[in-house]
């Protein structure tokens, strides 16, 4: 039932928020959701099973700052997956030629997440993301880490601290992980939660690798 669930909220947001794209409203849903609590065990008790969280669509009214996207953005992931440029221009609608490749992982999405080889002992992965003002002008966010029961993570926000001076300003930062020896059972997990003291926008963090 989540489907329904959160396409009902999308089109809740919709109406209050008439000029929000479909990546605006899809991060404020994920950055306000609920953290669960999850009662299972293994695998199922991770980001991988819940996802961002539970919905809260009252929140996700004001969220605060959004991760937007737009088709750019996706071409950029697209080429970082090395899709072929006949299929690209399957997808896109035009002729589409990559210049560079853009890492998957910077894809400007609410949350962050990096598979590891199994051989790496000890690693360090960078995220790069832009967030967009649509709260308050003026308005100052403090970056928070919370790390997840089990998580032997270490995260760095670079900067740690946005000022933002006015409504749709867009400013970027970068999120550092590293860590060594990861659970091939289980992902490792932490949040980055950005707070102005009336918004908190939260975004999950997961590092995993597998030995299968």
């Amino acid at each position: 039932m989540a489907c329904p669930h959160v396409a009902g909220v999308a089109a809740y947001i919709k109406t209050f928020h008439s000029e929000w794209s479909p990546s605006m409203i899809q991060s404020a849903i994920m950055t306000t959701a609920w953290r669960m609590n999850a009662t299972g065990t293994g695998v199922a008790s991770t980001e991988f099973s819940y996802g961002a969280g539970h919905v809260d669509p009252i929140a996700a009214l004001n969220p605060g700052l959004v991760y937007e996207l737009d088709k750019a953005d996706h071409i950029a992931f697209l080429c970082g997956l090395n899709y072929s440029s006949k299929t690209l221009q399957l997808i896109a609608g035009e002729a589409i030629t990559c210049t560079g490749k853009s890492l998957p992982r910077n894809l400007n999405y609410p949350s962050m997440s990096a598979k590891l080889s199994e051989s790496n002992s000890s690693f360090t992965v960078t995220f790069n993301r832009t967030v967009t003002n649509l709260g308050t002008p003026n308005s100052t966010y403090k970056s928070k880490i919370v790390i997840n029961h089990g998580s032997k993570l270490k995260v760095k926000v670079s900067p740690s601290v946005l000022s933002m001076k006015s409504v749709k300003e867009k400013q970027s930062f970068i999120v550092t992980v590293s860590g060594s020896n990861l659970n091939t059972n289980l992902p490792s997990s932490a949040n980055l939660i950005w707070s102005d003291g009336k918004h908190n926008v939260r975004s999950p963090i997961v590092v995993y690798t597998y030995s299968g």
